[in-house]
């Protein structure tokens, strides 16, 4: 049955499969541009300063909000209630069935509502602005000389940790970055969505591992 999965302290939950809950309303809005502008004497329109600071679009948090219809005894309902009162003002991690390789996290607020013999559970969200992926992305090789690796990120501006075995020089954008072995993030090595293109000359392991995520 279609829902959300809900992951908390370790444990996870599904709200049709595991609670038989039908999913009545799904809202997940877009997050909202954090929008700089100023106004300048002698200057048509405003200036926009959205990207000035970092060179990148901010966002706010998103809200996401999910209502759910249950029947039963009222002993089941109450366990319901019980059960998904206790995420009331917590940090949850949900995965939304249409993109089940994907989370959202953020505070949660639950509201119950009994009548007879059905409930009506409601959850408000205040969600990070990304979707991100379960797991990091993680690309290792063996070089032997000089190789061009091209990494594939989604729409998230991530920095990489690179982990090297050996002296390794890696040239990105242009930009030349001499490395001992060692574990390296580097402000200057920001992976944009699309196809990151890392030329490598050394020996030794290479490995690249960033967080990808989606709005």
């Amino acid at each position: 049955m279609r829902g959300i999965k809900i992951i908390f302290n370790g444990e996870e939950i599904h709200t049709g499969n595991d609670l038989d809950l039908v999913q009545e309303e799904k809202t997940i809005e877009k997050p909202k541009i954090q929008s700089y502008t100023v106004e300048v004497p002698g200057r048509n329109g405003l200036l926009n300063l959205t990207k000035g600071l970092t060179g990148r679009v901010m966002y706010y948090n998103r809200p996401l909000a999910f209502r759910y219809f249950g029947t039963g005894a009222r002993s089941r309902l109450l366990e319901l209630d019980t059960l998904m009162s206790r995420y009331h003002g917590q940090t949850i991690q949900i995965v939304d069935d249409d993109y089940p390789d994907h989370y959202y996290e953020g505070e949660v607020s639950v509201t119950t509502e009994i009548y007879g013999n059905y409930i009506i559970i409601s959850l408000d969200v205040d969600a990070q602005p990304f979707r991100l992926k379960l797991l990091p992305t993680v690309y290792s090789q063996t070089i032997n000389g000089e190789v061009t690796l091209e990494l594939d990120n989604e729409s998230i501006e991530v920095f990489p940790t690179i982990t090297v075995t050996a002296e390794t020089s890696i040239i990105f954008n242009g930009v030349t970055f001499d490395l001992s072995a060692g574990s390296y993030t580097s402000e200057n090595i920001l992976f944009r969505a699309g196809t990151n293109i890392l030329e490598v000359s050394g020996t030794g392991t290479i490995t690249i591992e960033y967080q990808e995520g989606a709005i």
